[in-house]
């Protein structure tokens, strides 16, 4: 059970890089895309807090912010993306959803949980700290800064 609280932590780690302060945004499409990052501000709250009650919304949006990027960003935000996707899939295929995992956090294991495919959801869990997500992370957190200011490492 330990494995399932470090798979919390390195979940809120990773959310807790895309939190922060909405400001204003640029031109045109770009635009849009800071009004994106300033709406989600709350999801990124909700998940950096271990709230995963609306954690398919929340990997919706951050799957639309990815469609929306712009070119500078879009690898970044499809690398979150996957990430998050194959994190989920891991879920699904243990029986879980990301509801479950504020449960698992206080070792309460629901009932016809797959253990194999848990142990590969905590990989994939894993997966969310990864160099590549940190760095992909960076560029967003880089981005939203120079030309949305908005601060993304802000808790």
């Amino acid at each position: 059970m330990k494995r399932l609280t470090s798979l919390l932590a390195v979940t809120a780690f990773s959310a807790s890089l895309l939190t922060g302060c909405g400001g204003d945004g640029g031109g045109g499409d770009a635009d849009s895309y800071c009004d994106s990052l300033e709406s989600i501000q709350k999801d990124f709250e909700d998940f950096e807090a271990a709230d995963f009650s609306n954690f398919d919304e929340f990997t919706d949006r951050v799957e639309a912010l990815a469609d929306d990027a712009p070119d500078e960003v879009k690898e970044d935000w499809e690398v979150l993306t996957k990430a998050f996707t194959a994190f989920v899939d891991a879920l699904e295929e243990a029986g879980l959803e990301p509801a479950d995992l504020e449960g698992l956090a206080n070792n309460e294991l629901p009932e016809g949980v797959d253990m194999e495919a848990l142990t590969e959801a905590m990989t994939e869990a894993q997966a969310l700290g990864s160099e590549e997500v940190e760095k992909a992370t960076e560029n967003i957190e880089k981005h939203a800064k120079d030309e949305c200011n908005i601060d993304l490492s802000a808790s």
